[in-house]
């Protein structure tokens, strides 16, 4: 009925401004007055047509995905920017607004261009309808049932044509989603008896297509293989009402109906991340300005008039830092039957362990799911969890550092990180540490020219040893380089993540001679070997692509040659872990003399089969030995002499190889 009316007041208002045109011809004396009246309500109702012509109501769409509706004292973004222009307009830049959205033009950065893509024996197919985005897919509500080992190879999948309805993303990647209900193809009337009335819909349960768009490299990739996920695992079945809507929406409510044929009617005040997920309901605050007179005084006592909204930057440490770690932590809910019920519940100055339990390392048992996103000193290790990083942090723990001191949504410079003004450079640091050593005597501290990469605070102590997003990310645990005798599932220090050509021995030494650590003796691996090379050849999953995405790191290009990276990066072209494999691949094509040993005949593709995989990979190696072999640095450490690559070291660490199975959960 909304739609009826919308028409019913444009006409009016049209015809209120076409008035004129009447009276023009009254005073003319003109004797037709009833082909005036029908002139003006025909050319009303084109030009409200044309007005309302893309509003007509998607009932497909409105059924499929979670309702945005205002409950409680939540008032929607939307009601925010009447005032807070500005902030609107920040947020509005951000990759926090388009980290959930309808599907749409404006939303989608993928090719729907009727290409098909091929995985085991099914053949996907991506196209448009109109402005609608629609795969030939396996039927979802089949999939969800499926063993995810079998999934990925089934050699007859019951296929279907679905419309996806909803895109989680914009920036790195793109994941699409598909209605359980309302996505079919085959439904004879998508809008059914319930148009009229939203608020009864129900099953709104979305499940991802498993296909995930690359978007700097204008690519897609299976689903299970954007992840660092053991092979063995294969394509977990993936639903975002229980799992995704915790972080991805404001005030997320799953409302589970039914389990036993998973069914949710879920409800939504923002998708994606909105103004109050951050500040909390705005009822209060919305009400309490109505009053032009409050407004007026609020502006005469800024900081002692009540406003009735969550201010961050006002918290106190632990509830800031809060803020944030509602979403960027590891954490499971307290009662999973309320969360599929109600959502998490969390208000921005509230206590936050009262709605999510927290997971810590300290607590887990060995080879559990969390216990293997961390490194053995108790660091997390993958993106997105940053909370578990900072709070164990010198400069949180005895400092003031909260994620406010380097990040803001409203000042931000760029939208990768959403670093405040000036904070991609040490005045993040030197807020706080405004000691000679580590501003005008910087090098006496570094013991590093200024202005390279080992001069800047964030290289040495928040180096990237997380992993998300197919790369490196920056660990959020500040603290200090070091090395200790080596055991299992160690985390990369970071001056052999610059100085991947060194031995881990020649770094401790180092840091002994300058800054007075303890010395340590290490086994002869690590005395005789690259650190960079222990790690791909050694290391698990996780050590093995962070070295690889280090191996075309701009400041590891300036530490030593590159020609002798090639073989070592060549061995994980055939790595089991598919992510291994693409970072390797992007890493190589990072390099310039890759160029050199490129082959015209044989292409890679990292979710070729393995044969295929093992020909270019030795070909490539061939090539190599011929072109680069003796050009390469010839050093022991590098296992390299003569031109020739010391094949016996080399074994020797692949059958130490850490073949823990991960799964990292992004």
């Amino acid at each position: 009925m909304d739609h009826l009316l919308e028409y019913a007041v444009v006409t009016f208002l049209v015809l209120f401004g076409l008035t004129p045109l009447w009276l023009n011809h009254q005073k003319r004396g003109n004797p037709n007055r009833w082909w005036v009246i029908t002139t003006l309500l025909g050319l009303s109702w084109c030009i409200t047509s044309f007005v309302l012509r893309d509003k007509t109501p998607d009932m497909q769409l409105s059924n499929a995905v979670p309702r945005v509706v205002n409950h409680g004292d939540y008032v929607g973004a939307q009601t925010c920017v009447s005032c807070h222009q500005e902030q609107h307009k920040s947020w509005f830049a951000s990759y926090h607004r388009t980290m959930t959205q309808i599907a749409s033009p404006v939303a989608i950065q993928a090719d729907f261009d009727g290409r098909e893509l091929k995985l085991g024996q099914t053949t996907y197919k991506l196209f448009m309808q109109g402005e609608q985005y629609w795969v030939r897919t396996p039927q979802p509500k089949w999939e969800l049932n499926q063993d995810p080992v079998k999934i990925r190879d089934h050699p007859n999948p019951p296929m279907s044509d679905q419309r996806i309805v909803m895109v989680t993303g914009s920036h790195a990647m793109q994941m699409f989603w598909i209605s359980l209900e309302h996505s079919n193809s085959d439904l004879e009337n998508p809008a059914d008896a319930r148009n009229d009335d939203l608020q009864h819909v129900e099953n709104n349960t979305l499940a991802l297509f498993p296909w995930v768009y690359m978007i700097a490299d204008k690519r897609w990739i299976p689903y299970e293989d954007s992840f660092i996920v053991d092979p063995s695992l294969g394509r977990p079945p993936t639903v975002w009402n229980p799992t995704c809507i915790a972080c991805h929406s404001v005030a997320g409510r799953p409302t589970l109906i039914s389990e036993k044929v998973l069914s949710f009617d879920t409800k939504v005040v923002d998708l994606g991340i909105a103004c109050e997920a951050c500040h909390g309901p705005g009822k209060q605050h919305v009400d309490h300005f109505q009053n032009p007179l409050t407004r007026y005084e609020s502006h005469l006592s800024v900081d002692t008039a009540p406003t009735y909204i969550t201010n961050p930057s006002k918290l106190d440490k632990e509830q800031q830092a809060q803020v944030c770690a509602q979403c960027h932590s590891l954490f499971e809910a307290h009662s999973l039957k309320n969360f599929l019920a109600d959502g998490v519940g969390f208000k921005p100055g509230g206590d936050l362990a009262k709605h999510l339990k927290l997971i810590e390392y300290e607590t887990l048992e060995k080879d559990t799911l969390y216990y293997n996103m961390h490194w053995n000193d108790g660091s997390i290790r993958i993106g997105g969890r940053e909370f578990q990083g900072m709070s164990k942090s010198e400069c949180y723990l005895n400092g003031e550092m909260t994620c406010l001191s380097c990040h803001s949504i409203h000042s931000m410079q760029e939208q990768n990180g959403l670093l405040g003004k000036k904070m991609e450079s040490n005045h993040a640091c030197v807020q706080c540490h405004q000691e000679p050593q580590y501003t005008e005597q910087l090098e006496s501290h570094t013991h590093h020219q200024q202005g390279t990469a080992a001069s800047l605070c964030y290289n040495c102590h928040m180096p990237h040893t997380s992993y998300a997003l197919m790369g490196g990310i920056r660990s959020h645990k500040i603290d200090i380089p070091r090395v200790t005798k080596v055991k299992q599932n160690e985390k990369p220090n970071a001056c052999n993540l610059c100085h991947i050509d060194k031995p881990l021995q020649w770094t401790a030494d180092t840091l002994t001679q300058w800054y007075g650590h303890a010395a340590v003796e290490l086994e002869p691996t690590y005395q005789n070997t690259a650190a960079g090379i222990v790690w791909i050849m050694q290391g698990n999953a996780i050590h093995r692509t962070l070295a690889a995405w280090h191996m075309s790191w701009e400041p590891t290009q300036k530490t030593s040659a590159m020609q002798w990276r090639f073989p070592y990066l060549l061995q994980l072209l055939n790595d089991n872990y598919s992510a291994t494999r693409y970072v390797t691949w992007q890493s190589l094509n990072r390099i310039p003399s890759f160029t050199e040993l490129q082959l015209g005949d044989i292409s890679y593709d990292f979710i070729d089969p393995p044969d295929k995989r093992i020909n270019y990979q030795q070909s490539l190696m061939s090539r190599w030995i011929k072109l680069m072999g003796h050009q390469a640095e010839q050093r022991s450490e590098l296992l390299i002499e003569n031109g020739t690559l010391n094949s016996d070291a080399i074994y020797r660490l692949y059958q130490n190889r850490d073949n823990t199975k991960i799964l990292m959960i992004e």
